[in-house]
């Protein structure tokens, strides 16, 4: 019960969004994309993931300057597969989803790292709080021909006030949670 609680704290982020119902979100097929995070609480590991988020993205290879991604989160939507450590999440010690309902993550440039790997720099805002991040993703190609975004970075829960008062202690629940993100991109016009 413990640990499942202490599961409530990580969730972020990333990252990001709105209701998954549709089956295109502009340039992301939801319903076949993922918003997931990684948490470490007294040394094991725990996931979750977002059951409803949006995103807007527009990834063009030859122009990454063209490219852009919007991603809106429902941290209500947060999904532990524990209704204990959920309502905890929701709270106002983690995300205060009474206050602030949506992480959005916004990019301000994209750069091609070479070989289908790109960096998305933008701004993360999550509970209030705004700062700058990096979101490297690569891309590949399906044997179907679908474009499949996927990458994962570590995002500073303290930095965005997620797990405040005595879940503070990073000996208890890590500093760093890891958020891993897999986007399903609508085919190119």
């Amino acid at each position: 019960m413990i640990a499942r609680r202490w599961s409530g704290c990580a969730l972020l982020v990333c990252s990001l969004l709105f209701p998954a119902s549709p089956a295109i979100a502009a340039g992301v097929v939801v319903g076949r994309s993922e918003i997931a995070f990684t948490i470490t609480a007294m040394g094991a590991k725990f996931d979750g993931r977002f059951r409803k988020w949006n995103a807007d993205v527009v990834l063009d290879p030859a122009s990454p300057a063209k490219s852009r991604a919007q991603v809106d989160i429902d941290l209500a939507s947060v999904d532990f597969a524990s209704p204990d450590s959920e309502a905890e999440a929701r709270g106002p010690l983690w995300f205060d989803t009474a206050k602030f309902p949506v992480a959005r993550f916004s990019s301000t440039s994209v750069e091609s790292r070479g070989g289908g790997r790109y960096d998305v720099i933008g701004r993360l805002s999550l509970k209030g709080v705004t700062r700058d991040c990096v979101v490297p993703i690569t891309v590949t190609r399906a044997s179907n021909g679908e474009r499949i975004a996927e990458g994962s970075f570590a995002l500073r829960r303290l930095d965005f006030r997620v797990g405040e008062g005595e879940w503070a202690d990073t000996g208890t629940v890590a500093g760093d949670v890891v958020v891993r993100i897999r986007m399903v991109l609508a085919p190119q016009a």
